[in-house]
């Protein structure tokens, strides 16, 4: 049996909820990361940052298409309230309690979670509830075509 733990990664930036949405939004910049893990003090993990949730409150309109002439309009606007968020505590847009996986879950369980419920991305905790790392679909790539190679071999 396969764990999450022979797969994740165990590199990853978090921010904490008393971080600024401008220190989130550089890190998910330069980790090339749309999400971030939120943690205490502690490193335990208690919830997510998106890029979406960010965007959802600065953009005045819900996504979907925009004509060509209120692009312009709508860049601006958006350029105006991020002026009023940054300085925000993540806290304030985070997603609480969001669900994690433990490290030594199965990996089968994993790919069950993340094709049925069309996550691309989780977060990887220990039993006490620390932040341990991230898998996302090329790690359950990965597993599978190990799996498909044992497979092979038999």
């Amino acid at each position: 049996m396969s764990h999450v733990k022979e797969y994740m990664v165990r590199t990853m930036n978090s921010v904490t909820p008393d971080d600024s949405i401008r220190k989130a939004i550089i890190l998910m910049y330069r980790s090339e990361q749309s999400v971030l893990p939120v943690v205490d003090h502690q490193n335990l993990f208690v919830g997510t940052i998106y890029s979406n949730n960010i965007l959802k409150n600065i953009i005045p309109e819900s996504f979907g298409f925009l004509d060509s002439s209120r692009l312009f309009y709508e860049v601006n606007e958006a350029v105006e309230n991020l002026k009023y968020v940054k300085d925000e505590k993540v806290e304030k847009y985070m997603a609480r309690n969001r669900d994690a996986v433990k490290e030594n879950s199965d990996m089968k369980k994993i790919a069950d979670i993340m094709l049925n419920n069309k996550e691309s991305h989780l977060f990887v905790i220990n039993d006490k509830g620390f932040l341990r790392g991230f898998i996302e679909r090329s790690n359950l790539l990965h597993y599978l075509l190990d799996e498909a190679e044992d497979k092979r071999n038999d």
